[in-house]
């Protein structure tokens, strides 16, 4: 490169000037393009020809010939000028630092995102593996496939009384039942029954008089809620018997379902209170609709009754008592069967009945009870 330097005039010598020593090449945007002048350039900064401040030039001297110039000192440091190639350096360095750094950030929320999905699925999936850990605990051996199909469902499930076959339903009793007692037997149709006026309080063997039959236990006082499919259905829980049923007085069992179930025990104990007359008299016939106890229909317990028919004929009867809880009933009936019903149906005043499917008969249950029925359900 010939030419003047730009800083102070003088004559320039490959590109440098040969008086300051400032190197013009850094100027020249081909030559600065070019990555291997960096090097030499940037070796050039360290180790400058120059003094690092310019000396003063003498009086009377130019550095055009045959001219004269004022005494001019320069106070810029032509080494630090010389650095730009340097500058050129840290600024690659700069960018690459940048984009380590970028890539750092991005492996970083990378594994943030990988940890967020690791916990929600083990959000997911904890309750399954705490069903299968406790069932290797209490049987000694691996889970089978229904235990990890109790603990899916337990996890998908809307119904939240669904029940664990490892739990132990008499877990809070306190009392039990004594040894010594008389046997009892009897069949019992769908209907709600109470232990100590219905059924004697005793340790019970049950198993379904015909294919199947579901049995509800609910004791407050003692803590116990049971729910027993009775079938040879094993892929949904069903079961041909059941022994240790044990039902103490006070508690109410329902059976549903349309079957017939058998309960036989050798230590009954003296029943609570005997069953009596019901002081109603009147039947009535209800059809689709909403109904009022104590409006339509007197408050009291009822036996539900649908009809012998030529054809498939059903009910679904919601209750929803004045204590804010609520039942529901349902039973069929087809061609040639006998007539279906639920016993000793409670329905204080203040009941909301709504019915749907074929009309039902209440009739005046005969498993009657003196007793406050005013604030029932009581479990």
């Amino acid at each position: 490169m010939t030419g003047k330097c730009s800083l102070c005039g003088s004559r320039l010598n490959n590109g440098k000037c040969e008086f300051c020593g400032l190197d013009s090449r850094m100027y020249d945007r081909k030559y600065m393009q070019d990555p291997y002048h960096m090097a030499e350039i940037a070796g050039e900064a360290d180790t400058p020809t120059a003094s690092p401040r310019q000396m003063q030039r003498s009086p009377g001297t130019s550095g055009r010939s045959g001219s004269t110039a004022q005494k001019t000192v320069f106070t810029a440091n032509p080494p630090a000028r010389k650095g730009a190639g340097t500058s050129s350096r840290r600024q690659k360095q700069d960018v690459s630092s940048w984009k380590k750094r970028q890539n750092s950030g991005t492996s970083r929320s990378r594994a943030v995102i990988v940890i967020v999905i690791l916990v929600v699925l083990l959000g997911i999936a904890g309750p399954v593996l705490f069903q299968a850990v406790k069932s290797v605990i209490r049987s000694g051996s691996a889970p089978d496939a229904d235990s990890w199909q109790a603990g899916i469902y337990s996890l998908f499930s809307d119904d939240d009384s669904a029940p664990d076959p490892d739990d132990d339903p008499y877990e809070y009793v306190t009392r039990e039942i004594p040894e010594d007692g008389t046997a009892f037997e009897a069949a019992l149709d769908s209907g709600i029954y109470q232990v100590g006026i219905h059924i004697p309080e005793g340790i019970y063997h049950v198993e379904p008089a015909g294919e199947n039959g579901i049995l509800d236990i609910s004791d407050t006082e003692n803590i116990i809620y049971d729910h027993i499919w009775f079938g040879d259905a094993t892929e949904y829980n069903e079961i041909p018997e059941a022994d240790d049923i044990r039902l103490y007085n006070g508690a109410e069992i329902k059976i549903t379902g349309g079957g017939t179930l058998l309960f036989a025990t050798d230590n009954a104990q003296p029943l609570t209170q005997e069953t009596s007359a019901n002081p109603l008299t009147e039947s009535f016939l209800l059809e689709e609709g909403t109904f009022t106890a104590g409006e339509d229909i007197p408050g009291g317990i009822y036996d539900i009754i649908l009809e012998k028919a030529d054809e498939y004929i059903s009910f679904g009867l919601d209750l929803s008592y004045p204590n804010g809880y609520s039942d529901y009933l349902w039973a069929s009936n087809s061609s040639g069967e006998p007539e279906e019903r639920i016993v000793n149906v409670i329905i204080p005043a203040g009941t909301e009945l709504t019915l749907e499917g074929n009309p039902v008969q209440l009739v005046p249950g005969e498993g009657y009870f003196e007793g406050d029925i005013s604030d029932y359900p009581w479990n």
